[in-house]
């Protein structure tokens, strides 16, 4: 039997999640999904220990968000840029740039059309983190995006990219919509006192979630296109890249029960 909140969503989800209410919604409490301190925690130095043993300096962060690595590494000294195509994320960033007192001018493209504004090997390291390419749903455009990171990067730079462990989620579908399979909350989104996240709806091709705000009242969706197992892995090497290390919630290796990956990807 289909799930019902799957179901009613999916009657005009496309008009709900693409509206200018729920993308200013989802930036007003991504914070308190993301949970900015208890992600650096979570973590363990892992972004920071990357990109140094890369000898990165000049960092892109092509998905910027509400701003949480971008800001954390100005504050540990990196020179970063960064690009959000979102305009509710982008005015969020900047605004919790300025309160940590730092400025910040990103730019606003979308991933394929970087070469816009950024010239080819002019960075050390591009940042795609929080699940964030799970918002491209073909192939061709994923493709197309992994090939402009390529691009920005100098000879042996790297790309440090993660993903949701989607498999995981569509090997338990049913439990997942049922709302009895969640993620540690130990990596990545980590906030989730405040905000409880609840899958909506779960297919080969299409996840979408709810974020609800406990203490305001509000909510806000998300959806993505979940990659299958070794899909991600393929599409880094078929881009380009002549080194692709995979990680499991940070640590080296494969773990099926792993809540995120994250690959580190040489040029």
């Amino acid at each position: 039997m289909e799930d019902k909140r799957s179901f009613s969503m999916n009657k005009n989800f496309a008009e709900i999640a693409n509206s200018a209410e729920n993308a200013r919604v989802r930036a007003e409490i991504w914070g308190d999904f993301v949970g900015w301190d208890n992600r650096r925690r979570g973590e363990d130095g892992f972004l920071v220990n990357q990109l140094k043993e890369h000898r990165a300096r000049r960092i892109l962060d092509v998905a910027l968000g509400d701003g949480v690595d971008t800001i954390y590494l100005l504050q540990q000294g990196f020179n970063v840029s960064a690009n959000e195509v979102d305009d509710a994320f982008r005015r969020k960033a900047v605004e919790n740039a300025r309160s940590q007192g730092l400025t910040m001018s990103p730019t606003n493209l979308d991933w394929r059309e970087l070469d816009r504004a950024y010239q080819a090997q002019s960075y050390d390291a591009i940042i795609c983190l929080g699940n964030s390419l799970t918002c491209l749903f073909e192939k061709e455009d994923q493709l197309a995006a992994l090939r402009q990171f390529h691009r920005i990067l100098r000879s042996g730079g790297v790309l440090l990219v993660d993903e949701r462990n989607y498999q995981r989620i569509l090997d338990h579908r049913e439990a997942v919509l049922a709302g009895t399979l969640h993620s540690t909350g130990n990596y990545l989104y980590t906030g989730t006192a405040k905000v409880r996240a609840s899958f909506w709806e779960v297919t080969d091709e299409t996840v979408t979630f709810e974020l609800h705000h406990l203490e305001k009242g509000l909510k806000a969706y998300y959806r993505g296109y979940p990659f299958k197992k070794g899909e991600l892995l393929g599409l880094l090497q078929e881009a380009g890249f002549s080194s692709v290390v995979q990680y499991s919630d940070y640590q080296p290796g494969d773990n099926l029960d792993a809540d995120f990956y994250q690959y580190v990807c040489v040029k």
